[in-house]
């Protein structure tokens, strides 16, 4: 099997999987907007809750930016979605370019598992899945730009 074609199938089952979970973030921030009694599946402790994370001032735009910044998921889905249709080419300067974007988000993550563990001093499943993924796809990144550039 062709190298290139595995790992580009792979970064966009990466995508993909980023995608669901950013939605569904996003699903639950706007139902939680909306509803105020809505109790998400991703609640499932007074210590496991997503809930309390899209509730709060980190839940838009990371922390970082003023009120009227758009929800994580949102962004998140943007992002996902850009890494998919970028991995159906193989250029050297795109593949810098997402190695650069992956890691400052992966520095990002870092800085929002802190935060979730020392603010929040909470855990959240999606908030977790995202890590864990986007930790994914920044192997799937730095194996690519190896292969083009190494």
């Amino acid at each position: 099997m062709d190298p290139a074609g595995s790992e580009s199938s792979r970064l966009r089952w990466i995508c993909i999987m980023g995608l669901v979970i950013s939605w569904y973030s996003l699903y639950v921030k706007f139902r939680l907007d909306a509803d105020a009694d809505y109790k998400p599946i991703c609640d499932v402790h007074d210590n496991i809750s997503c809930s309390l994370v899209f509730k709060s001032i980190y839940g838009n735009g990371f922390g970082l930016s003023s009120k009227g910044s758009p929800p994580n998921g949102a962004i998140g889905c943007v992002f996902y979605v850009a890494y998919f249709l970028s991995s159906f080419f193989e250029h050297k300067w795109l593949c810098l370019a997402q190695l650069l974007l992956c890691t400052v988000t992966l520095f990002l993550c870092i800085y929002l598992a802190f935060l979730l563990v020392f603010v929040f001093q909470d855990i959240c499943l999606v908030c977790l899945a995202i890590y864990l993924i986007h930790t994914w796809l920044f192997q799937e990144v730095w194996r690519r730009y190896r292969r083009l550039y190494m």
